[in-house]
């Protein structure tokens, strides 16, 4: 496969602008699709060009991907930065668009974050919306890498109750200015740090093999344009399976002060999405996935895929939370 140039779709989110900049420090030639003018990727440097796009205008989309090879896409309206489609909207004819403009436009591959399967994901939007994309990568005329991925230890460590580990990257999901994760990090944020309190989707022993988004970046990036990842459904998560009993006993020792846990049920979060669904449906979205992870996460080993492409050691949570201490 050529070592031609490739758009980034969703450039501008967390694991998206990590791709950006691992391929570009790889010496491939990038392009970012933004929604609009003067957006950039920060700390990216090299061959780097932005174009302005969006799911929903076909036209930008033709633009977006003319003289492109592979495309990358981490798009999603989970949480989202500004006005944009909803879940349904993007996750269907939005990536409707996009993937008939790669076809049209003769790309090679087409590169795809995706989630967990499961019964019950027809309740979670962003997990059925994430099948259809698959189902429509998988009878189209493009070489499609789909990689599924577990909870991301960035975004639910914060989510739990301890926003002190945000972290630094601008680009972080739980950064956005979304009105319901103001709201719940004002309410829950300090729940570790102030009270010892760690919120348990599942309850103690639930848990998950957690992937930093910067191990999801790296196993995006390094698939692309590579022979064994074409036409292949990737399943993936980080190096360990901890439970959040595991993980408080971490924070504990971190902030010198016993940790509790504070189980949130699935029925409760349930209950939950489908109170706000009819006025606030992003935020029913996040409630429908916090339900998802306290029902079920897999338990995937994602050694074989790491050596596979050569990929670097993963954080464990013990190692996202150590590299973040400093905020705590």
């Amino acid at each position: 496969m050529s070592d031609g140039r490739v758009l980034i779709v969703g450039a501008t989110g967390h694991v998206g602008s990590q791709v950006a900049k691992l391929l570009l420090q790889k010496g491939r030639p990038v392009r970012v699709m933004v929604r609009r003018e003067g957006t950039s990727i920060h700390g990216a440097t090299g061959d780097l060009q932005y174009v302005l796009g969006d799911l929903s205008d076909p036209a930008s989309l033709r633009r977006a991907v003319t003289d492109v090879d592979i495309i990358v896409s981490s798009a999603n309206s989970i949480i989202p930065s500004g006005k944009t489609l909803s879940v349904k909207r993007i996750n269907d004819s939005g990536y409707e668009n996009l993937i008939a403009a790669a076809e049209e436009a003769g790309v090679q591959q087409f590169v795809q974050s995706s989630v967990p399967k499961h019964p019950m994901e027809q309740t979670v939007p962003e997990l059925a919306g994430k099948r259809l994309i698959e189902q429509r990568l998988q009878s189209s005329s493009i070489a499609s890498t789909i990689i599924r991925n577990p909870a991301f230890m960035d975004v639910w460590l914060v989510m739990s109750g301890a926003r002190q580990l945000i972290g630094p990257d601008p680009h972080a999901t739980t950064r956005r200015p979304y009105n319901f994760m103001r709201v719940w990090q004002s309410i829950t944020g300090d729940f570790v740090v102030k009270h010892g309190i760690l919120l348990a989707p599942g309850g103690s022993q639930q848990g998950s093999v957690f992937i930093s988004t910067r191990d999801v970046a790296q196993m995006m990036a390094g698939t692309v344009g590579h022979q064994n990842a074409l036409n292949r459904i990737i399943e993936a998560g980080g190096p360990e399976w901890i439970t959040w009993a595991e993980v408080a006993e971490l924070l504990a020792k971190k902030i010198d002060r016993n940790v509790r846990t504070l189980p949130i049920p699935a029925w409760f979060a349930g209950i939950g999405q489908s109170i706000v669904q009819p006025i606030m449906p992003f935020a029913a979205n996040v409630l429908a996935l916090v339900k998802f992870i306290a029902a079920w996460q897999p338990h995937w080993d994602s050694a074989p895929i790491v050596k596979e492409f050569n990929l670097p050691k993963q954080f464990t949570v013990a190692d996202y939370i150590e590299q973040n201490l400093e905020n705590i």
